[in-house]
């Protein structure tokens, strides 16, 4: 039986979190931890007293980049496998997580559903094939082992999002700032057509930039250099078997950000979930 523990991280997302620890505590039938990043909600002293009734460690971590606590997280597990579990996402079924187990076959760094590759939209600031969205795990929800992340770790890959320039791709620093133009409304227009042919080619085509989110870097490590695979669960399983709010943690840090759900209206929901579908009380 492998040894694996749920990970849930808060940064000021309490009520959200509650509601993935109540789901994750009731459908994944792992010890779970979660981990607070300085937030500024009193979720610390909040979960002090949700531990009191039920059975979840409390730990903290200074507040980083998403990947960058991730690499931490992987290099100082004592566990076999990891269940990263978002804090505004939700287990609906209690087969999700025995089928990821499943899943981790000999050759398989993790499981859970794949994030397929596509183009950037204009939640992004573009429109057509400009920016492509590099495939990956889907982190809010997935299960990985920490043997092969570890060793990508120690070889100099992470978790971490990383935005990568196409137009000058043997300059990646000139490439990373050509990219940053389709963030400038009077630069956009610029299309550099020129540059076409000196672009590579990533995953079948060949965009202006890629953005690696959180996680694709490793997955494309993982994959591409040790020729590990990622088992991928069904879309069905997928659409019944995790509720996601999209973003909400990102939103909180960066009350600007657009690709992401309402925060005020993701946490009544929660609220109501917990209090509806758990039985929870929340505390003062």
């Amino acid at each position: 039986m492998i040894d694996a523990e749920a990970i849930i991280i808060n940064c000021s997302t309490r009520e959200l979190s509650l509601l993935a620890l109540a789901s994750a505590l009731r459908h994944a039938s792992l010890p779970v931890t979660m981990i607070d990043c300085e937030s500024t909600d009193r979720s610390v002293p909040f979960f002090r007293r949700i531990a009191e009734t039920l059975p979840f460690e409390l730990r903290q971590m200074p507040l980083a980049r998403h990947g960058d606590t991730l690499d931490r997280l992987f290099r100082e597990t004592k566990r076999d496998a990891l269940l990263l579990i978002d804090s505004d996402a939700e287990i609906l079924r209690s087969d999700l997580v025995p089928a990821m187990i499943e899943g981790l076959g000999e050759r398989a760094y993790g499981s859970g559903f794949l994030h397929a590759g596509q183009w950037l939209g204009a939640n992004h600031l573009v429109e057509g094939e400009i920016g492509y969205y590099a495939p990956r795990m889907w982190i809010p929800c997935t299960l990985l082992r920490v043997a092969p992340v570890r060793a990508a770790l120690a070889a100099g890959a992470s978790f971490r999002d990383r935005l990568v320039g196409n137009e000058l791709p043997r300059l990646p620093r000139l490439a990373w700032l050509l990219a940053q133009r389709f963030r400038v409304p009077g630069l956009r227009a610029i299309t550099l057509d020129a540059l076409r042919p000196l672009r590579r080619e990533y995953f079948g085509v060949r965009p202006n930039y890629l953005f690696f989110d959180t996680g694709a870097a490793m997955h494309r490590y993982l994959v591409d250099t040790t020729r590990l695979s990622f088992a991928a669960l069904s879309d069905d399983m997928w659409a019944t078997g995790v509720r996601h709010e999209h973003g909400i943690t990102r939103r909180q840090l960066r009350r600007g950000m657009r690709n992401a759900a309402d925060v005020e209206r993701a946490r009544a929901a929660a609220i109501e979930r917990v209090k509806s579908e758990y039985g929870l009380t929340l505390p003062d």
